[in-house]
């Protein structure tokens, strides 16, 4: 297994409080990207699996009409 995904919120405000909630509690945070339609953090657990936190920040009904936001480039994320 490379990693695994789970949403923790609905825009970029949700993943400030999961920010504040790792920073707090001592969790390293390894990365953090924009993939134009979502905004994750990774993280890895104990073991040194990685896991990614994220947020949707374009509603699937604009990706799916427009699949090449898909393929946008990564750039570093801004919260």
């Amino acid at each position: 297994m490379y990693h695994f995904c789970l949403k923790v919120g609905d825009n970029d405000d949700g993943l400030r409080e999961v920010v504040r909630h790792l920073t707090e509690h001592g969790v390293q945070i390894q990365g953090a990207s924009d993939h134009t339609i979502t905004h994750p953090l990774y993280i890895a657990d104990p073991d040194g699996h990685e896991i990614e936190l994220y947020v949707d920040v374009i509603a699937t009904e604009e990706w799916l009409a427009d699949p090449s936001v898909v393929f946008a480039p990564i750039r570093p994320l801004r919260l």
